[in-house]
């Protein structure tokens, strides 16, 4: 059973002293259904689960109720029993009836009897129903693939480790060497098999396969696909196009997402709403451009210009040839496979809390990304998958521009934790691994998280 930080955020709106509704969103097969499960299992007595997409006959049952009571009569009618107070109940896949969700919602909060979580995904646009709730009524979290630090706990890294990571982290302190190495090569294992839960527990039941997490991550990949063309009615030409062209696209020099690719002479103006279907989705991560490194980033964002990238590096590497996928898990990738390391750190990023910016200008040049930290600092952030991690032109540009009041950068590479002084300013060089500390910079690290302790020995 895959551990998932999700499941501390439901036990939060759980004890929270003001009931709300729960709005859980994100793509499809990232575990939002599994985790409510597992959640409602261990936490409730009873539990109802009504799947708006399978129970179309149930879904427009509900629909029809016109009172708290109503809906609660029809409620029990489904679940073939009375409905108990402190029933948790799930609406799975609203977005099937957005229009009604709301009242229903409503309904069902203020009779106050029961608890109730909504979890949708795909759709898009249709998912704004979902979310339009009057203020205090509803708490909403999204669920991503599988973080780093998750993966960690899946393959059995001890809690002692991590720990550690954490603190070297904080102190810019190299690991050990032996260490060090280990963590590398399961980063570039994670790299390889994303954090979609099937896949992730595909590569742990086949000890360790990447070919079965491939496959996995191929296939939900043409399940996008099709979902494209089943549900963007109208534009699922234009959406498709934007979603198979994301690798082209990031395997570019510059990796901005160009309209030409989806159709010549096409513009943003144009393809603004497919663009949105795939990010409502859950399926792609944008990153914008900010034109000044300065806190608030979204002050000087360019909407128009941005990197694509996709929400999970395993379903990017299974659209790439196989070879790609053995020169990562090999450490043979090099600089050959920037945009893949680039866009592990995407979806590190965003899973951390963090909006997606990165900076271009055509004087200083380029940083692949911008932290807006919880004390109102930026921290410019490269990422290097090359021998060469230590070469930054643009870097040394932003720290020596002194209206921009940059204090520190980060450079993300396989190499070991160190720390050089460029333009009066510390820059720190950190392993990708690190990854799984960005949350720090929030100040949201998860406390409470209870993990089996293993000792390093123990760890294989």
């Amino acid at each position: 059973m895959l551990k998932r930080k999700m499941y501390d955020k439901l036990l939060a709106w759980k004890s929270a002293p003001k009931k709300k509704v729960l709005i859980l969103l994100g793509a499809r097969q990232t575990g939002k259904t599994f985790i409510v499960r597992e959640f409602a299992r261990d936490n409730y007595p009873n539990f109802l689960e009504v799947n708006f997409l399978e129970d179309e006959d149930d879904a427009a049952f509900l629909a029809g109720a016109d009172s708290a009571d109503e809906l609660v009569s029809r409620l029990s009618l489904i679940a073939g029993r009375a409905l108990e107070p402190g029933t948790l109940v799930f609406l799975d896949e609203v977005q099937r009836a957005a229009s009604n969700i709301v009242t229903l919602s409503k309904f069902l909060l203020d009779d106050g009897r029961f608890d109730l979580i909504l979890s949708g995904s795909l759709l898009g646009a249709a998912l704004e129903g979902v979310t339009s709730f009057p203020v205090g009524y509803a708490r909403t979290e999204r669920m991503y693939p599988l973080d780093f630090e998750e993966f960690c706990w899946a393959t059995g890294v001890p809690v002692s480790i991590i720990d550690k990571v954490k603190t070297c982290y904080r102190d810019k302190k190299p690991l050990e060497h032996t260490l060090h190495e280990r963590l590398t090569k399961l980063y570039r294992q994670y790299i390889a098999v994303g954090g979609m839960p099937e896949a992730v527990q595909r590569f742990l039941d086949g000890n360790r396969d990447l070919g079965a997490a491939r496959e996995v991550a191929t296939d939900i990949a043409e399940q996008y696909r099709f979902d494209i063309t089943k549900y963007a009615t109208g534009r699922k030409l234009q959406i498709r196009t934007i979603f198979d062209n994301i690798p082209s696209q990031l395997s570019k020099e510059n990796k901005r997402f160009m309209m030409k690719s989806v159709k010549q002479g096409a513009t943003y103006e144009r393809l603004d709403d497919d663009f949105a279907w795939l990010v409502s989705a859950g399926v792609a991560l944008p990153t914008v451009i900010a034109s000044e490194p300065k806190y608030p980033l979204a002050r000087t964002k360019v909407p128009e210009k941005f990197k694509l990238y996709s929400s999970d590096c395993g379903l990017l590497l299974a659209q790439y040839p196989q070879v790609a996928a053995i020169e990562v898990v090999s450490g043979e990738g090099d600089a050959n496979f920037g945009a893949v390391y680039e866009n592990v750190v995407a979806q590190e990023i965003k899973a951390a809390g963090f909006p997606l910016y990165y900076y271009h200008n055509s004087r200083k040049g380029e940083m692949d990304f911008l932290l807006e930290t919880g004390e109102g600092t930026v921290i410019p952030l490269e990422v290097k998958s090359g021998k060469d991690y230590k070469h930054h032109v643009a870097l040394n540009n932003l720290l020596e521009t002194e209206e921009y009041g940059i204090e520190c950068a980060y450079v993300l590479s396989e190499h070991n934790v160190s720390t050089e002084v460029r333009e009066g300013k510390p820059v720190y060089y950190l392993p990708l691994y690190m990854t799984l500390c960005l949350s720090l910079e929030r100040g949201n690290d998860l406390e409470g998280v209870k993990l089996e302790e293993v000792s390093f020995d123990d760890w294989t």
